[in-house]
């Protein structure tokens, strides 16, 4: 087995170590069960079907079961049937020659660089990329770029000068609950129209895991908000960038964030236009449900883990861009990667060669360089980033959507970041 980094190592342990508070009897919301959406049985939501088709007697089990007393599945649940009736549904939306598109990125900048008592989290070249990636970025021609742990003030900063120079705006959230969410989103300034609205907000989510935050490396985790009119179609966009809590053990509190973040979408008048994006550190399908190792022990859960994004789908009445797209090609390539075994932690996957068959797949997966360096064989690759949309009219087209920034930086051997990132071009006709 190949060396983990010191800090790898201790993170791997401390997080073992807090499985019997995710597994026992976690926090709940103090509102689980006001919802309308909490009642809704999984058999009677498309978001939620196939979660209880991955069950033997799903009964009358609801939304809030599944944060309640999650089930233990009997088979992986297959996102495969809501894929095809979202790709259905989005050929049957009219084309509109005048739409204007949008150029939406989510990236995890992976700019991780922060240390506390006896400990040290760093991903790996960090110096290298936090000089070279906000250039990068702002110069690929994205319209607004929803970006997770960008989570130091110096990085942020970097941002700003290079917003200031490329011509665009940033939203970084309140500068103390910054450093616990990391969120950062640039919108270009000649899509906000001045006469308003301008409305930028924060929320911290209800629950955290919060060894995050004390006496770990003060993370508290939420999401940020943009509410503006997009000056070229007067179409108001709101705009939502979030970054839920780690590992798969940690389903309940992923599941009830996620939750929070669903039901504020849903307070979104309906003839406005909702985008969200970030890393949700759930895949919407896992092939395994034990899968790979961390500080010797196995991981596992990485099905019920999967709720977190049906979940969010139900609550926030989302549709993910890259399935409308009919790029989702997840669920078949997790099934070309075999059960972890001893090479796995020497060469990505026992072989890797394999990566050429995974590209375009997945955002986090031991193809990346900087991923394995950090987590080899720790979990399966997953598509656990998004771009997601609610449209209410039913008239906002997906141009396109894929996988970005997989190659390594140039003149180097190592990519932008430890996460790949997702882009999708949205078309906004400009009479809602």
């Amino acid at each position: 087995m190949r060396a983990r980094a010191p800090w790898l190592a201790w993170l791997g342990t401390w997080a073992l170590g807090s499985v019997a508070l995710a597994c026992g009897s976690p926090e709940l919301p103090a509102d689980l069960g006001d919802d309308p959406l909490d009642a809704v049985r999984l058999i009677d939501a498309p978001a939620l079907l196939h979660l209880a088709a991955a069950l033997d007697d799903p009964d009358d089990l609801t939304a809030e079961d599944l944060i309640r007393q999650p089930p233990r599945y009997v088979r992986p649940p297959d996102p495969t049937p809501l894929y095809d009736q979202v790709e259905a549904a989005h050929a049957q939306i009219p084309a509109d020659p005048g739409a204007v598109p949008l150029r939406v990125l989510s990236f995890n900048a992976g700019l991780l660089d922060r240390w506390y008592p006896f400990v040290v989290l760093q991903v790996p070249e960090v110096d290298v990329r936090r000089e070279r990636v906000p250039p990068m970025l702002l110069d690929d021609g994205w319209d607004v770029l929803l970006l997770q742990e960008v989570w130091d003030q110096r990085d942020v900063e970097v941002f700003e000068r290079e917003a200031a120079r490329a011509g665009y705006l940033v939203h970084a959230g309140s500068p103390r609950a910054h450093e616990g969410h990391g969120l950062l989103m640039l919108v270009r300034e000649a899509l906000v129209d001045p006469a308003g609205p301008d409305e930028r907000g924060e929320e911290l989510f209800e629950l955290q895991r919060d060894i995050e935050d004390f006496p770990g490396p003060a993370f508290v985790r939420g999401f940020l908000s943009w509410r503006f009119r997009h000056a070229p179609t007067g179409v108001v966009l709101d705009l939502f960038d979030i970054h839920t809590t780690a590992f798969a053990d940690y389903f309940t509190t992923r599941d009830t964030q996620v939750r929070q973040l669903g039901r504020a979408v849903r307070r979104v008048a309906d003839d406005e236009v909702v985008v969200v994006g970030g890393d949700f550190n759930g895949a919407p399908y896992a092939h395994f449900d034990v899968y790979g190792e961390e500080a010797g022990q196995p991981v596992v859960d990485w099905w019920r883990n999967t709720q977190a994004y049906a979940l969010l789908l139900h609550y926030g009445g989302l549709t993910d861009a890259h399935v409308a797209a009919g790029e989702a090609v997840d669920v078949p390539l997790s099934g070309t990667v075999p059960e972890v075994e001893p090479s796995f932690f020497d060469e990505p996957y026992g072989d890797r060669t394999r990566c050429d068959g995974l590209r375009g797949g997945f955002t986090v997966s031991d193809c990346n360089s900087l991923a394995f360096r950090q987590f080899a064989a720790s979990g399966p690759p997953g598509r656990i980033d998004f771009v997601l949309l609610r449209d209410a009219s039913g008239r906002v087209w997906v141009d396109d959507s894929a996988v970005q920034y997989e190659d390594p930086l140039p003149a180097e051997d190592f990519e932008a970041s430890d996460h790949y990132g997702v882009g999708a071009t949205l078309r906004l006709p400009g009479d809602l």
